[in-house]
């Protein structure tokens, strides 16, 4: 829906609402009631607009952080061929762009590319809003608040002052039809500007102090349902290093600076994570669903293969059936050595154990049916030796069961 609806009629509905809540009710209201009180009381409302504007103006032209097409991982984090037989992915990848993702990033469908650290696509601003433009987003939402927060104080003053002179009998300050129409009308949108944008600031607060996007935010929820249901070992969220450090991060360094544009003073590829966090972690979040096709290193699946892959390369060297061919390698043929050889040969008896998934036929397994083979030959020899008293002759039998002629004579 939000595809076939110009980006800028958002925008021009957001300044168009903006300058009548700020200004028809200053010029139609206030300025007529406070006379030469006007400047003093209606400067800071002015200052509050015009940092809405500047912010609003920087949420939308500034970059939110495009991934560099020279970006990759670290590559030991980049999966080997063994690994990838194993479902192993490696750092998230992105096909549309055909580039991997630094951590936090996501792909917008509306931008059509990779955003670092994105959070959501806001219609309101025509952009992304992601780790280039967050800090100016938040601080349009705020100044929003505030500046709203102000324009119904004055409005309930102006409404209290009417009813006072009413309550007095002073008629001769009655208001117009006109201004009585403004106040209407601005303190309704005033109202519920400041609900609605008051409640995504609160929800955005919330966010800053734990450091999460709103996307991440999502991934943590469905990442504690899957610790809750035992489908994954527990882990913590990598990037919360606490509220301090958290909004430091998005909004600087200086708490006197916090409501202050300023750009953003890291690249948005890599991020600090808490204390003895793997280094992988980055990377691979969030922790994907162990029943999925793929699964992460955060999946029992790939610990329970892992583990059972260094068993079977264990097995392998020690088993009876290891095999060294012992050939000679001469010097003509460096490129070529016995322990190439040995290699070899240990991958041929993983082959054996191992099957396309990685599932290990068990060598326990392989045993207890090698002994009930035994146990089922060796009825078998108990079986000939009955049988072979089957075949004695007939005579023989009833010579070797009936009595003797001696015995018969005693």
């Amino acid at each position: 829906m939000l595809e076939s609806i110009p980006g800028r009629v958002f925008v021009v509905g957001v300044c168009l609402l903006i300058t009548t809540i700020s200004y028809s009710s200053q010029i139609m209201v206030f300025a007529p009631a406070l006379g030469e009180k006007s400047f003093i009381v209606l400067t800071p409302l002015n200052l509050l607009v015009l940092m809405v504007y500047y912010n609003y103006y920087l949420a939308i032209t500034t970059d939110p952080g495009k991934v560099p097409t020279d970006w990759e991982p670290p590559s030991s984090l980049v999966p080997s061929k063994e690994n990838r037989t194993l479902g192993i992915t490696g750092p998230r990848f992105c096909k549309s762009c055909d580039l991997y993702k630094p951590p936090r990033s996501h792909h917008c469908r509306y931008c059509k590319r990779c955003v670092l650290k994105m959070d959501h696509h806001c219609p309101w601003i025509n952009n992304c809003v992601g780790h280039g433009n967050y800090n100016h987003f938040l601080r349009f939402v705020f100044y929003v608040d505030f500046a709203c927060f102000y324009v119904v104080a004055l409005l309930v003053w102006r409404i209290r002052s009417i009813m006072d002179d009413i309550r007095h009998f002073r008629f001769e300050a009655e208001p117009t039809m006109t201004e009585v129409t403004f106040m209407v009308i601005n303190f309704v949108l005033a109202c519920v500007v400041l609900f609605c944008v008051g409640i995504l600031s609160m929800y955005h607060l919330y966010c800053l102090a734990r450091n999460q996007s709103t996307i991440e935010a999502w991934e943590r929820g469905k990442v504690e349902s899957l610790i809750r249901r035992g489908k994954i070992a527990a882990v913590n969220f990598p990037f919360d290093v606490g509220i301090y450090q958290n909004i430091c991060a998005v909004l600087g360094n200086n708490p006197f600076l916090w409501l202050w544009p300023q750009e953003m003073p890291t690249d948005g590829l890599l991020f600090p994570v808490r204390a003895h966090t793997d280094p992988r972690i980055p990377f691979y979040w969030p922790p994907r669903d162990p029943d999925d096709l793929r699964p992460s290193i955060f999946s029992a699946q790939y610990r329970q293969a892992k583990v059972r892959r260094y068993e079977a390369e264990a097995d392998a060297v020690d088993s009876e059936d290891y095999y060294d061919s012992g050939s000679c390698i001469t010097d003509s043929d460096a490129e070529y050595s016995l322990s190439d050889e040995e290699q070899s040969m240990q991958r041929l008896m993983r082959d054996h154990i191992h099957d396309l998934s990685g599932t290990q036929y068990h060598e326990e397994s392989y045993r207890r049916q090698r002994r009930q083979w035994e146990q089922e030959f060796d009825r078998d020899d108990e079986d000939d030796e009955e049988d072979e008293e089957d075949s004695v002759p007939l005579a023989n039998i009833i010579t070797r069961k009936s009595p003797g002629k001696e015995d018969k004579a005693d």
